[in-house]
């Protein structure tokens, strides 16, 4: 029979290694390195946990694949996209590609991003990493920019979303990806203006 103590104490629940933010750091700084010097299709899990004198053990418990480092190592230095509603539709959708494109630009980040479309094209776990960040730092905010247009009459009411998507973003995934060239500064701009076009009543 349980006492009164018994059945209104709390159960003690046991709680996982917490992943600290200095390690995650430490990972994903060593991930960069390691993409930089031998690229996604020459990723060692082993090399990563030297670089960041972590265990394959933690690296596994906190990430379902490696494959979503290499994602995570690029998109995080992805900036937000910087969208004022006060300036004219074909800006504020070049806003959306610029934090890429400013990357793209920088040093390795072309490397850096390849790597991660790459990693998310081969593995499962890191392409739904990579829809998941696609989808809440660019494509949901660019959904309410063009809904806003749209009900102001600046553009078709029977526009296809994902076709827009792929009309603004394709052209720097295919200069990174199939071209694997530099990616000009009028890039953003000349792809926000081609869907303008497109979308004009």
């Amino acid at each position: 029979m349980k006492t009164e103590t018994q059945s209104e104490a709390t159960p003690i629940r046991r709680e996982g290694p917490k992943r600290s933010e200095a390690s995650r750091m430490a990972i994903l700084s060593a991930a960069r390195e390691e993409l930089i010097e031998n690229g996604w299709r020459n990723f060692s899990p082993d090399r990563l946990a030297r670089r960041a004198r972590a265990s394959k053990q933690t690296i596994y418990r906190w990430w379902p694949s490696v494959a979503v480092i290499a994602v995570e190592a690029a998109t995080t230095l992805i900036e937000d996209p910087i969208v004022k509603s006060e300036q004219p539709l074909d800006v504020q959708l070049a806003a959306f590609i610029d934090p890429i494109a400013e990357l793209a630009r920088v040093g390795d980040g072309a490397h850096l991003l390849r790597s991660a479309l790459l990693a998310a094209a081969d593995d499962a776990h890191a392409g739904e990493a990579f829809r998941a960040w696609f989808n809440e730092s660019l494509r949901r905010p660019m959904k309410n920019v063009l809904a806003q247009a749209s009900n102001r009459g600046m553009i078709r009411r029977d526009y296809d979303f994902d076709t827009v998507c792929e009309m603004l973003f394709g052209p720097i995934w295919h200069r990174l990806i199939v071209m694997r060239g530099p990616v000009p500064q009028v890039l953003a701009m000349k792809s926000a203006q081609a869907v303008f076009a497109s979308l004009r009543p």
